[in-house]
């Protein structure tokens, strides 16, 4: 078996070598730079799983504390009205809408400074479902859920069908709101409801 021709020479015998040493240092670099690499996406995504956890925790809380202040809150309607408070809880009346507005809801009612407010959506014609029905209320404008009420029955205002709800006031600050009324199982929509709640007049 015949050699290399000038394998021989001490210069490029130390070529060799000096390329073998970088090569075992740009490999041992690599694996260090990949193991950090390893390291920093593990402890980034404890991060996002830790956070993703707390912010579940205080949306959470958040609930817990909407749902305890507005039966609070109902719960002082109830008792004002049992004891004959002269300021009846106020209502607001909706009827369906037949064609979802893109500009904005046209039925436009002043805020209230009652602690409770009494929901009334009018059942469109012809509607034989008894229930239960699901009340949900969206933002108009982001369609974000603000409030959500479920196992409603049918009942009646102004002496025609209807479905009731009590909600706190506070629900519907100043603002255009969509209403969703839901029946069944999968749930199927009933009829929509559109609103812009603004501020009081200034009294004169």
């Amino acid at each position: 078996m015949r050699g290399v021709s000038g394998l021989e020479r001490p210069a490029v015998q130390w070529t060799y070598v000096i390329c073998g040493l970088a090569l075992i240092g740009i490999s041992t670099w690599t694996g260090v730079a990949l193991v950090r690499a390893r390291r920093a996406t593990a402890e980034a995504r404890e991060e996002a799983r830790q956070a993703s956890l707390d912010r579940e925790q205080t949306e959470a809380s958040l609930a817990r504390e909407r749902a305890a202040r507005e039966a609070f809150m109902l719960q002082l309607g109830r008792e004002r009205h049992a004891a004959g408070d002269r300021a009846s809880t106020p209502t607001l009346t909706l009827a369906p809408v037949k064609v979802r507005s893109a500009r904005g809801p046209e039925l436009a009612v002043p805020s209230t400074s009652s602690p409770v407010l009494q929901l009334r959506l009018m059942l469109p014609p012809r509607t034989t479902l008894d229930g239960p029905f699901t009340i949900t209320l969206r933002s108009w404008t982001t369609g974000d859920v603000l409030w959500s009420r479920g196992s409603l029955h049918r009942g009646a205002a102004n002496g025609k069908p209807a479905v009731v709800a009590d909600l706190t006031s506070d629900v519907l600050t100043p603002g255009p709101y969509e209403v969703q009324l839901t029946a069944g199982t999968p749930p199927s929509e009933v009829a929509a409801y559109e609103v812009s709640i603004i501020p009081p007049s200034p009294p004169r």
